[in-house]
């Protein structure tokens, strides 16, 4: 069963100008209905007060260009653009 973290979960959240944006990674992922998740997600957000501005899916294969290998497991969620 596909599980996804929430903000309580220590989400990794990055600044860039006055947006936010927070990765919230999709573990044992199978082919779940999304919607279901980005549905999970505006929920936690709306109890915490926070305003979503824009979401979407993410990969990351975990490959470091500058070494040429892979150095982190692969990961895939949803990512939050919020102020």
């Amino acid at each position: 069963m596909s599980n996804i973290m929430l903000l309580k979960d220590s989400v990794e959240t990055a600044e860039v100008f006055e947006s936010k944006f927070t990765c919230h990674p999709i573990t044992d992922y199978d082919g779940d209905d999304l919607s279901y998740f980005f549905d999970v997600v505006r929920e936690d957000y709306k109890k915490a007060g926070i305003e979503i501005i824009n979401m979407s899916t993410y990969f990351n294969s975990g490959y470091n260009h500058l070494t040429d290998e892979y150095d982190k497991p692969k990961e895939f969620g949803i990512e939050v653009e919020h102020a």
